[in-house]
């Protein structure tokens, strides 16, 4: 039986012109998290990471703090697993906020930013799963849905019984895979995606050529004397 870890990336730049680069916050969860695998002595074999600029440095922040450390020069880079452009979601539904500058002022006038963005997140996002004309998107929601169902596949495909694989990637892709294997209806992706930790670990099985969900969201390793390395955004 083999073991997959969904990694979803440590905390990128939120509100600032690029967003795809993470925090020092996040390579601090990143090297954590390899904390908390070596206390549970789980190395991989094989490492699978999506080609955002964050996905990566999270990757190569958890394998160097790795016991004993992994090299990541030659390690799979895969498309598949790329979060969907939730910049792009946010510009089609609110054109006035496309720009970082103009999203932070209106954040700010919010009595609760954080508030403020989910709900705004939450109905950009039903917007784009029920567009009528999704040329306005580079990348549709059937898409995206179809993307992920791919990135499943070529999993189940590439990976042998006895494997351990670490998967680098992005909340949106966890969600869709979890919806997807546990044929969860699509009105609960935002509902799944919201709650997502950075650096959080969501753990499949794969048996006989089918995928298990055998936890989602762990992020216990953020608790207690860790408890400020713990953030959703």
């Amino acid at each position: 039986m083999a073991n997959i870890y969904l990694i979803r990336h440590g905390q990128a730049s939120f509100g600032t012109d690029n967003y795809d680069n993470l925090s020092t916050l996040g390579h601090s969860q990143a090297r954590h998290l390899a904390e908390h695998f070596n206390q549970r002595s789980i190395q991989p074999n094989h490492v699978i990471c999506g080609n955002m600029a964050r996905h990566q440095q999270t990757r190569n922040a958890c394998l160097a703090a790795l016991s004993p450390p992994l090299l990541h020069d030659s390690l799979q880079i895969c498309a598949d697993w790329n979060e969907f452009n939730h910049e792009e979601v946010i510009a089609v539904y609110r054109p006035d906020l496309a720009h970082p500058d103009t999203m932070k002022q209106y954040l700010s006038q919010q009595p609760s930013p954080a508030r403020a963005f989910i709900e705004l997140f939450s109905q950009a996002i039903n917007q784009w799963q029920h567009a009528d004309n999704s040329a306005q998107y580079s990348e549709s929601w059937q898409q995206f849905s179809q993307r992920i169902a791919n990135g499943l596949t070529q999993l189940i495909e590439q990976t042998d019984d006895d494997d351990t694989v670490f998967v680098y990637t992005s909340g949106g892709v966890i969600s869709a895979a979890v919806m997807q294997i546990l044929s969860i209806p699509e009105s609960q992706f935002f509902n799944i995606n919201k709650q997502l930790v950075n650096c959080s670990v969501t753990q499949l099985h794969i048996k006989r050529q089918r995928l298990s969900v055998i936890t989602l969201n762990e992020h216990g390793f953020f608790e207690g004397t860790q408890q400020h390395l713990y953030s959703l955004i």
